[in-house]
């Protein structure tokens, strides 16, 4: 038992170690640069070990990914069952997801580019994950027009959309602009999260809310 708990954390790390790699690599070049034999160059494994864990580049890719739409769908539903309010739901829920990608500026980037990539064929696995993190959204926006806190005319499910487009461009924008900023990394961080969810709640709010 011992020793097959040592080889699945030894399995884990190297996984992990080649997700890293491949996304470094990726942010370096481009995914349509990257390479399997520079992956594992940067992994400091061999090929074999990586095709061992991942069959081909667009699975290495497709499970940084899924990695990273999972854990902020983890964390967006643990939002969602612990919070008071829609509003207290969505403020939490904006304040992670600019965080991870204010921390994590190359998962961002490649996010935006797979998105936004012309003929993008994602698995059915990477859509499944998609849809969820836009349905928990939008599952807030709906319970905020419900408590009336949420402009009632707002269409969620475009507005969910709108939302991750947003929290993803504008996280990343900032971060570009960083050298002309002032401040510590983490005052900046505070700050920029402050901003963008002062932001979504004023766009989102109803009349009375706003006005409030």
């Amino acid at each position: 038992m011992t020793q097959r708990k040592t080889r699945t954390t030894k399995a884990d790390a190297t996984r992990r170690q080649l997700l890293d790699a491949a996304l470094a690599v990726i942010a370096e070049r481009g995914y349509a640069e990257a390479t399997v034999d520079r992956i594992v160059e940067v992994a400091g494994v061999s090929k074999g070990v990586a095709y061992y864990h991942f069959p081909s580049k667009a699975a290495i890719a497709e499970s940084i990914l899924v990695d990273g739409i999972g854990d902020l769908i983890v964390s967006f539903e643990r939002v969602a069952a612990e919070a008071v309010s829609a509003t207290a739901a969505l403020t939490a829920m904006i304040e992670l997801f600019a965080a991870v990608i204010f921390e994590n500026a190359a998962f961002g980037r490649f996010f935006v580019a797979e998105l936004w990539r012309p003929g993008r064929a994602w698995s059915a696995v990477m859509r499944g994950y998609e849809q969820r993190l836009l349905a928990l959204l939008q599952a807030q926006l709906v319970r905020g027009q419900r408590e009336g806190t949420v402009r009632p005319e707002l269409d969620a499910a475009f507005e969910s959309v709108a939302l991750v487009g947003m929290v993803l461009t504008t996280t990343l924008y900032y971060i570009g602009e960083e050298g002309e900023a002032h401040g510590t990394l983490d005052e900046r961080r505070r700050l920029f999260i402050a901003r963008i969810v002062d932001f979504v709640h004023h766009a989102n709010a109803s009349v009375g809310m706003r006005a409030g």
